[in-house]
């Protein structure tokens, strides 16, 4: 790319970051809205690209003068000391964390559709064989299957509710967790936790309907399941935000690119968090008990439809999308 195109192409969003820093330095940080510091910090990081492509095609020029002088303005206008307030951490929650979602819906889209075929696998697999159930269940669960029982009770009578929570809760974040820092591993952990988990799921499915025990799985899971895989699919959305960063990371580094989409995943992470301390305590309180079920089907709808309505409306044309650098 020669020096002119380069600068034809990026001058807009030079200028637009001039403008914005002659803005904040005037009237201070502290009467400058978020969805304005959101878009100045954007703009940063990708002029901080542009300064690195420059420094290595550009040497001596005055666009890398310009350029240097322009990210350490707003380096010192971005990470300036900021305090934590009431209102910011509202922000964060109404705002920031569902708009990061609806950034990056294709991505959860793709997680969702690894996590289907693995329960379409899982389907297929015990239907061609039984035996394949072995691959991912424990004897304890198959042998209660086996003998038309389901598994669950003899956990949830020995183990005490509040001790269950804890643990059904901790391992569902443990793998959320895992599947949103595999995006590191360029998507493949991420991937491969979201068909594991799936391909189990329909080799449940698939062997408590050959058993009789499919409307009991069904009760079971009515109250915490779309609550608890919905998460699941997010987390996984966000590695895979982390891995196509590092995969198709455009003109810039691939550190640089991180560093841009990282906040982003990061923030629908977060979401996942709360939802699946909701659905471990409700795993463990009401799913094993004798409600009825209307109520866990409902309970179970209500919580999962309110997790997606509030990803894809909330905080809705109050912050802008950031840039894609």
């Amino acid at each position: 790319m020669t020096l002119g195109s380069f600068v034809r192409k990026n001058r807009p969003r030079w200028q637009r970051l001039e403008t914005m820093l002659g803005t904040i330095e005037a009237r201070g940080p502290r009467r400058t809205d978020r969805s304005f510091l959101r878009e100045l910090s954007s703009l940063y990081r990708a002029t901080t690209g542009d300064l690195a492509f420059a420094q290595t095609h550009y040497r001596g020029t005055t666009l890398l003068l310009f350029l240097h002088q322009l990210v350490a303005r707003a380096h010192n206008q971005i990470y300036r000391p900021h305090r934590f307030s009431p209102q910011a951490a509202g922000s964060f929650i109404r705002n920031e964390i569902p708009q990061a979602a609806r950034n990056h819906l294709q991505a959860v889209a793709w997680s969702a559709i690894i996590f289907l075929i693995g329960v379409a696998l899982g389907l297929s697999a015990v239907q061609f064989d039984e035996r394949a159930a072995s691959i991912v269940l424990p004897s304890s669960v198959l042998n209660s299957i086996y003998s038309g029982r389901m598994w669950t009770g003899s956990i949830f009578t020995v183990v005490p509710a509040p001790v269950m929570s804890t643990v059904l809760f901790t391992n569902n974040i443990s793998v959320a967790l895992l599947a949103f820092a595999g995006g590191l591993s360029f998507g493949f952990i991420t991937a491969w936790i979201l068909f594991q988990n799936g391909f189990m799921l329909g080799v449940v499915f698939k062997l408590c309907a050959d058993y009789g025990l499919l409307g009991a799985l069904l009760e079971f899971i009515a109250s915490h399941g779309m609550l608890e895989i919905s998460s699941i699919i997010v987390s996984g959305g966000a590695g895979f935000v982390v891995a196509n960063a590092l995969l198709n990371p455009g003109a810039y580094s691939r550190a640089d690119a991180l560093a841009y989409h990282g906040p982003q995943a990061v923030r629908m992470a977060v979401s996942c968090v709360p939802a699946l301390i909701t659905a471990g305590c409700i795993e463990a309180f009401i799913s094993p008990s004798h409600f009825p079920i209307w109520f866990k089907v409902t309970l179970g709808l209500t919580l999962g439809l309110s997790y997606w309505l509030y990803l894809l409306f909330t905080g809705r044309g109050t912050v802008k999308a950031a840039p894609t650098p």
